[in-house]
């Protein structure tokens, strides 16, 4: 088993100073705006407890885990209220919790947190929530009825980010996150020089609006050091018909070391789990939501290394939104 997730649990102590830190911040109304409160999240991130920022380095700087869970945390005391029935991130008074404030805090020890222009209007935190009128969709964050498979976040876009994070408002139907790292993956050398050779169609997912601002052409789904690639691909859309002789036996063969290399996580409220987006494909089974103020609640955000990376593809030095 190559897909292993590193778990923190919080001690009395660390929950205590992390409530404290909290209180702080949120006693500053502009911080519970999320654009006003990214700019300042890195720096209130270094009051987090040692042992938590060790292990976020660790985890960042080692590459050994292929996630991060964070249980305990001192969030949702009074409940997170009603799941929302819409994209409550698109309304102009939409504010953040406690849950999503800390969430920010603890991704912002991986990196900036982005958006894309094309993805609820640049929003850096998308709430998950099943609609039934999205039910059917497939490969759709908002859908229930049909499994959304195996796909690195934002994997068509060649400014995606590192790091996944989630944290978990409520959970009642016990939906599971599925998890894959690419550690270990069995090739052959013309197989996985294929796979590191521009052949490969990676489209975007439904959540994505449009992509403009991107041409969807032949990508390569391996990068980075033959010994340990990192990879990029949208199994979820994957039409294999579309690939034949070395192309279909490296894209079978990887596909398979994801099948076999799944954990599955089941998020409880007030769980945070980050990603590491460069090594591992995540999808969800399909389960049968509570649509409704009772309905499976996440949030979602992702985060970059560097902002500077992406500063072609961002209309201001200060906006957080990649064009997509």
């Amino acid at each position: 088993m190559t897909t292993t997730i590193e778990k923190i649990t919080l001690s009395e102590q660390e929950q205590q100073q992390i409530r404290g830190l909290l209180d702080e911040v949120m006693q500053i109304p502009m911080m519970t705006n999320q654009y006003a409160f990214m700019e300042s999240s890195a720096l209130y991130a270094q009051e987090l407890p040692r042992r938590v920022r060790r292990k976020f380095y660790e985890f960042q700087r080692y590459e050994e885990a292929a996630a991060l869970l964070v249980a305990g945390s001192p969030v949702l005391g009074q409940g997170a209220g009603p799941s929302p029935s819409s994209f409550i991130e698109l309304d102009k008074d939409y504010r953040l919790n406690d849950a999503k404030i800390l969430h920010g805090l603890y991704g912002s020890l991986l990196g900036e947190a982005i958006g894309f222009t094309s993805q609820r209007s640049g929003s850096i935190y998308n709430n998950i929530i099943p609609l039934k009128e999205l039910s059917a969709v497939s490969n759709s964050s908002s859908g229930s009825d049909l499994d959304f498979g195996f796909h690195v976040e934002d994997a068509f876009h060649p400014a995606r980010a590192e790091y996944l994070g989630l944290v978990c408002m409520r959970n009642d139907e016990l939906a599971s996150t599925t998890i894959s790292c690419v550690d270990g993956v069995e090739l052959s050398v013309e197989e996985k020089q294929t796979l590191f050779e521009p052949r490969f169609r990676i489209p975007h997912n439904p959540i994505h609006d449009t992509t403009d601002a991107v041409e969807e052409v032949l990508q390569p789904i391996f990068f980075g050091h033959w010994d340990a690639p990192y990879v990029k691909i949208n199994a979820a859309a994957l039409n294999l018909s579309e690939y034949v002789g070395v192309e279909l036996q490296a894209l079978t063969k990887l596909l398979s070391h994801f099948a076999k290399n799944r954990i599955e996580v089941v998020l409880e409220a007030t769980g945070c789990i980050f990603v590491d987006n460069y090594r591992c494909v995540h999808a969800r089974d399909s389960f049968k939501a509570n649509y409704g103020g009772s309905a499976r609640w996440l949030a979602r955000v992702v985060f970059a290394s560097s902002l500077r990376k992406s500063r072609s593809m961002r209309n201001s030095v200060m906006t957080r939104a990649i064009n997509a």
